[in-house]
């Protein structure tokens, strides 16, 4: 006989991610919005935001523009501030510098907390230079940079462009080309290829819109992308400053910036997509091996346990469903012995983006049943499931994110060699 208990344990696992839309600084959201009503130079509003899920640390938080309109006048502009950011929400601060109409500015929020991800936030930055160099706390896993542009005032026709973002082991450089632009604030995201794929910076002159289709690489599950704004460039005409940002799901992902009305010359982007399925994949948290006759006297205090029996030639397709408040599993596995037979236990990780093998042998004269365990910490957001498949010569259990483009990911494998 061959047959695995699975069980389960609730712990506190770490909330790793969460991400939002503000559309509050609109007066279309927000017919009362001080910012809209009043023409005075330098009036300012705060709107806090909590997160659905208490963070176990303070998050880093990032921010995109998805939204602006603004009226053409110049002097132009607005400030964003980030603060009080605790493992509860944070606030954000809107200053309207200029005394011209204030339409809206919309934006989507993240928090991180995450040690693969940094975010270094520079902004209200008055009398901006043509560069910054700033030091993180180094990290082998980082491998790429991205930035944002999160704010500006500019005194007469404005131009501000990324000229470039280099990335070091230690530091990284942001320059611009800037143009009457007399306060500026942006945010430099340092992470892995293994949770942002970053698309190449582009300058746009259609002044009614473009978009880009996005190609993914292999390994991702279902995503969520972003157009990435930089710069633009604009003069003082009779139309306003109006950038919409959309992004469609159809048959592909394509994401772009529908244009209008607007006195926008050109517009330098980018996109960035977040390979969600990294946050709720399981964490290996270790393997334990121990062979015994007594295999009764073996079996742990349980908060929940799913048994499958089955003979040893049986086929076999399994699916679990595992609650949302479950945030720790152990899968135990039970071989009965039955010569001298080789097994190869691999545990996989898509966190480490690796596996690692043993090979373990029996010997039914000294051992009769070998007990393998193996722990993963989940990072649930939804419900999730684990498949296990059962053929003569191998067992696998696997977790499956069923979204709407379902993810599969394999945590355990033994095979019979």
């Amino acid at each position: 006989m061959f047959y695995i208990i699975y069980q389960v344990f609730s712990v506190l696992a770490n909330h790793k991610y969460e991400y939002g839309f503000v559309n509050h600084f609109s007066y279309s959201s927000n017919p009362n919005l001080n910012l809209y009503l009043s023409l005075d130079p330098f009036r300012q509003h705060e709107y806090y935001i909590s997160f659905s899920k208490q963070f176990t640390q303070v998050p880093d938080v990032y921010l995109n523009i998805a939204k602006l309109d603004l009226e053409y006048t110049f002097p132009q502009g607005y400030s964003l501030d980030i603060f009080n950011i605790s493992t509860l929400g944070f606030t954000i601060r809107i200053v309207c510098e200029s005394p011209s109409r204030f339409y809206r500015v919309e934006f989507n929020w993240f928090a991180f907390n995450e040690e693969n991800i940094q975010v270094i936030s520079n902004l209200n930055i008055t009398n901006p230079k043509s560069s910054y160099i700033h030091s993180y706390n180094k990290n082998n896993k980082i491998n790429i940079a991205k930035s944002n542009f999160v704010s500006y005032y500019a005194s007469d026709s404005q131009f501000n462009n990324l000229t470039g973002l280099t990335l070091t082991q230690d530091t990284v450089t942001i320059s611009f080309q800037l143009s009457n632009i007399k306060q500026i604030g942006y945010q430099i995201l340092l992470s892995s290829s293994d949770i942002f794929f970053v698309g190449p910076v582009i300058t746009s002159l259609q002044s009614d819109g473009s978009s880009q289709v996005i190609n993914f690489p292999t390994r991702w599950g279902y995503q969520h992308c972003y157009f990435n704004l930089l710069g633009f460039k604009h003069d003082e005409t009779d139309k306003n400053i109006r950038l919409y940002t959309q992004v469609t799901y159809q048959s592909q992902i394509t994401v772009g910036i529908v244009g209008g009305d607007s006195i926008i010359q050109s517009i330098q982007n980018n996109h960035f997509c977040i390979n969600d399925p990294y946050f709720e994949i399981a964490i290996f948290k270790g393997v334990s091996q121990s062979r015994f006759f007594h295999q009764e006297n073996q079996i742990d205090s349980l908060i929940e346990i799913k048994e499958i029996n089955y003979s040893q030639n049986q086929n076999l397709i399994e699916q679990i469903t595992i609650a949302k408040e479950i945030e720790s599993i152990k899968i135990i596995f039970y071989w009965k012995c039955m010569n001298k037979e080789f097994l190869k236990l691999t545990i996989f990780s898509l966190e480490e983006w690796c596996s690692q093998s043993t090979i373990i042998k029996c010997d039914i004269v000294k051992i009769k049943t070998v007990r393998i365990q193996a722990k993963f910490l989940l990072k649930q957001i939804s419900e999730q499931y684990l498949n296990i498949a059962k053929t003569s010569g191998s067992l696998t259990a696997s977790q499956v994110l069923k979204w709407e483009n379902p993810f599969e990911q394999v945590l355990v494998k033994l095979e019979i060699l």
